[in-house]
């Protein structure tokens, strides 16, 4: 369990979580920085994606990158994957002193597009990190066919009283909140098409839809509201909710939106997939990504309303306990490296 000193503190070992990228969008870097006692950098030099940007920028974010783990000789350093270009400078800065480094890999980075062409690279520079943190055991396999360490460490818990604070919704209705990043592999069309038949319920989407989806903006029905990026307002839309919803196609995929309302206590609808039905498997329903599969767990959700945030929050204790179990495993695993 937690204690009052974060853990790599109490070790007397100077760690850094580093991340190429903004500092906004996942929260998982951030809270585990704050649990564990890491200090964060994030080192970008450009917002735009592309393969015409990518020499110029990794070629930026690599020298940057040296040379600030030469100034501050950080001894673990922990590195967010995708891209696992920003391991490279840290796999450099290793070989001539006595640091060592544990991969964070997120789903894309080691299974599906648009990383799978990375994965020599990945399983070089896995075989030589301490371990790699994956979300679920599947992952942790294939690392392991890697001939390397792999470790199942999903998102962390959510503490901030902030996010406590819940915006004032229009609607008396039982509100639903889709959680969106706008991606290809989420059935937005599907959970419009089930919102026809619930005008009862209302429902926000979250995510910057305007240029993917504006088709279906302007054909939704009045129930519907599209949010929008969030960033200050994300965490107070989910808390004023009844319901969090979170759908992907991606079969292996670890989602935050699910996490989210596991540490928030709400009710949660997900997509069916063994790595979500073994982890989220109470207040919460999983669906098939139709419009009848998705409507059908509406409704059974709204009849069990009550019974179900009862049973997240006793979720909630039991995958609290797990995950400092795991962080306690993990540090003796680190303990046993010569720092």
């Amino acid at each position: 369990m937690s204690t009052s000193e974060p853990i790599f503190k109490q070790l007397g070992i100077k760690t850094l979580f580093l991340v190429w990228g903004a500092p906004h969008g996942s929260h998982r870097t951030q809270l585990m920085a704050d649990h564990l006692g890491m200090d964060v950098k994030h080192i970008h030099i450009i917002a735009r994606q592309g393969i015409f940007y990518a020499p110029f920028k990794y070629t930026y974010q690599f020298f940057a990158t040296l040379f600030f783990l030469m100034r501050h000789r950080y001894q673990l350093i922990f590195i967010q994957s995708p891209p696992i270009f920003a391991v490279l400078p840290v796999y450099v800065y290793s070989l001539f002193s006595s640091a060592r480094f544990v991969i964070d890999a997120h789903t894309r980075s080691v299974h599906g597009p648009p990383w799978e062409w990375t994965a020599p690279l990945h399983r070089f520079l896995s075989r030589r990190a301490i371990t790699t943190i994956v979300t679920n055991i599947y992952l942790q396999k294939m690392i392991a066919d890697w001939d390397a360490c792999g470790f199942v460490l999903q998102d962390p818990p959510i503490d901030d009283p902030h996010i406590n604070q819940p915006m004032q919704l229009e609607s008396d209705a039982i509100n639903v909140v889709m959680v969106s990043s706008a991606s290809p592999d989420e059935p937005v069309k599907e959970v419009i098409e089930s919102a026809r038949s619930l005008p009862e319920m209302h429902f926000y989407i979250t995510g910057n839809h305007t240029r993917s989806n504006k088709f279906l903006i302007d054909s939704a029905p009045p129930n519907v509201h599209f949010t929008g990026y969030l960033r200050d307002e994300f965490f107070p839309l989910l808390h004023a909710v009844d319901i969090i919803m979170d759908l992907c196609n991606e079969e292996y995929q670890f989602l935050s939106g699910a996490n989210e309302a596991l540490w928030l206590g709400k009710p949660l609808i997900t997509t069916k997939a063994p790595v979500r039905e073994t982890y989220f498997n109470r207040g919460t329903i999983h669906v098939d990504n139709t419009a009848e599969g998705i409507g059908q767990g509406l409704r059974e959700m709204k009849d069990r309303l009550a019974e179900m945030s009862a049973d997240m929050r006793s979720l909630q204790d039991i995958r609290r306990h797990e995950w400092w179990e795991k962080i306690n495993n993990l540090a003796h695993l680190i303990k046993r490296i010569d720092i």
